[in-house]
């Protein structure tokens, strides 16, 4: 194992479920300028690619199935009928080098560590892996660019690390179409068991370069406590009007709650946009795109944030908090309503169960005003994807049986080892079957296996079924309400070099507006001010990739 310490700070953003939500929240583009001011170029991606044909895993039948669109399949209990699905090692006494990110307690080395040492039995060869920590990820990413001393297979989490991605992929990454393409997947049976959608967002320039870590499409629009909503005899709000009758009820600061928790850059905002339908991102409407702000559904979002903080059910102070603090206000019970990501849930659960038993965290499916129609939005996909330095055709087939290892499912012996370890070691059962990992298990086990690539995602939580039920119902709900932004897969180079700036430009209006420091009239303002200073000219180069043309550079 290599661990990496570069002295360097961080540069960028991490592009995780809640990250790409939380910028989204705030108006800042998730593509932001590169410090040096070069700009990013490319086109339209998957207009004509045969994305990998879906061959799901016919695996342990789930209590809850999975759906079409997306919903995980839910498991109450751990399958006792594993399948096998790498019926032999992907390396034949070689060696697969991976640099990936971590987020978690550095684990022991491999020469101390069982689980790793069974991963790489049943590889067949060597797994060099360089581990780095999350706050060090992105300078040693580009130090290992510079040096041009790519391992063999590395993530990438941020697009915005190298200056123009379709040609650095198309330089030094392996073109994955040839391999992939279609009916191809099939050689690699756990790798064809994720869906198109999500191999959609691992295409650049008509070609497949990424291996997806799946995510379950949205990120959701926050939680609720439906347990203060019972002890106020509160019905869920049926209409945005209801809502706001509904905060009014359940604040009461002279007991120290509020309705709703905020944080920094108004997170709640996300929510009450997707009350009021706004689009996630763009819009397109014949061949044109119209910007989430400037619809009528953002303003009439907006004046209704407005209303809820001048109406007193915002927690005071709360849009200054930061994601800790918004989280552990929710938790204590200050505030019924929250937005976070939707993977947060299950953290929740754990959470406010252990405070009082009775607490029970709900994910929030937002509500229309009266003739509204309501949305989520598609912005969890997936969490990154791995890349493959340039291979020829036999390596690249070796490195890909190594990815559809570390993509085996939920379900598969595989699976198992990947996430508890080695029975007896790693792992032990409870009564009902279910792997309950040992200290030394969750120690070994944070090796970042996840991060190389992963199986489209499922619910299973031994220590709390209940919570499968309703994430699941959740999930059904919030998926059948998801818009997508038309121009997720494009590039603008525009929107590369300064969208970050002219977006945090209108969100830090938009933020004083919400607040009451300034007039709705200076959101007007602030919006010919981001057409003006670059927002008309990143809509004209999405456009322009939108019809089929390239996209100016």
């Amino acid at each position: 194992m290599t661990v990496t310490t570069p002295s360097l700070s961080r540069r960028g953003l991490l592009r995780s479920a809640v990250g790409v939500a939380v910028m989204s929240a705030t108006g800042v583009p998730t593509l932001v300028a590169c410090s040096n001011g070069s700009t990013a170029a490319g086109t339209a991606r998957a207009s004509t690619v045969a994305l990998p044909t879906y061959v799901p895993f016919a695996g342990p039948k789930p209590e809850l199935a999975g759906t079409a669109d997306g919903v995980p399949p839910g498991y109450r209990t751990y399958p006792k009928d594993l399948v096998t699905t790498v019926k032999r090692p992907p390396l034949n006494g070689g060696k697969v080098s991976v640099m990936t990110d971590i987020f978690d307690p550095l684990p022991p080395a491999k020469d101390k560590n069982t689980a790793w040492q069974a991963v790489e039995k049943q590889l067949g060869g060597t797994l060099d892996l360089t581990i780095v920590p999350d706050s060090d990820w992105a300078t040693k990413f580009q130090t290992v660019l510079a040096a041009n001393q790519l391992p063999d297979l590395f993530l990438m989490s941020d697009a915005t690390l190298v200056n123009n991605l379709p040609a650095f992929l198309s330089a030094k990454c392996t073109d994955l179409t040839p391999y992939l393409s279609g009916d191809k997947v099939k050689d690699y049976p756990n790798l064809a068991n994720i869906p198109q959608v999500i191999w959609q967002a691992c295409v650049v320039q008509d070609k497949i370069y990424g291996l997806p870590i799946p995510r379950s499409i949205t990120g959701g629009a926050g939680f609720y406590n439906k347990r203060l909503l019972d002890a106020a005899g509160i019905e869920y709000p049926a209409t945005a009007e209801d809502f706001l009758a509904a905060c009014k009820e359940l604040t009461k600061p002279q007991q120290g709650r509020w309705a709703i928790v905020n944080s920094k850059g108004n997170t709640f905002f996300t929510f009450v946009q997707q009350m009021f339908g706004v689009p996630f991102g763009w819009k397109e409407d014949g061949g044109k795109l119209v910007k989430s702000f400037e619809t009528p559904e953002y303003k009439a979002a907006l004046e209704f944030a407005v209303q809820l903080v001048k109406a007193g059910v915002v927690v005071p102070g709360s849009d200054g908090a930061d994601g800790t603090a918004r989280k552990n206000a929710f938790k204590a019970g200050k505030g019924a309503f929250v937005y976070d990501g939707f993977p947060a849930y299950i953290d929740y659960v754990k959470a406010m169960k252990r405070l009082d038993p009775q607490n029970d965290p709900r994910a929030f499916v937002p509500m229309a005003p009266k003739g509204g129609k309501a949305n989520t939005w598609a912005d969890n996909v997936l969490f990154a994807y791995t890349l493959m330095k340039k291979s020829d055709e036999a390596r690249a087939k070796e490195l890909l049986a190594v990815a559809n290892f570390f993509a085996a499912p939920f379900g598969s012996t595989e699976n198992l080892l990947l996430n508890y370890g080695v029975e007896g070691v790693d792992f032990t059962r409870d009564a009902n079957g279910n792997p309950k990992q040992t200290s030394k298990g969750e120690a070994e086990l944070t090796v970042p296996w996840k991060y190389i690539a992963a199986p489209p995602q499922v619910l299973f939580n031994a220590t709390d079924p209940t919570y499968i039920d309703k994430a699941h119902e959740d999930l059904t709900k919030l998926l059948a309400m998801v818009v997508k932004d038309p121009t997720t897969s494009m590039i603008s180079p525009t929107n590369d070099k300064t969208g970050g700036d002219i977006g945090q430009a209108f969100a830090d209006v938009r933020n004083d507006v919400i607040a009451g420091r300034k007039p709705i009239s200076a959101f007007d303002a602030a919006l010919a001010k981001w057409k003006k200073d670059g927002g008309d000219k990143i809509r004209g180069e999405y456009e322009t990739a939108l019809s089929g043309s390239a996209s100016p550079r």
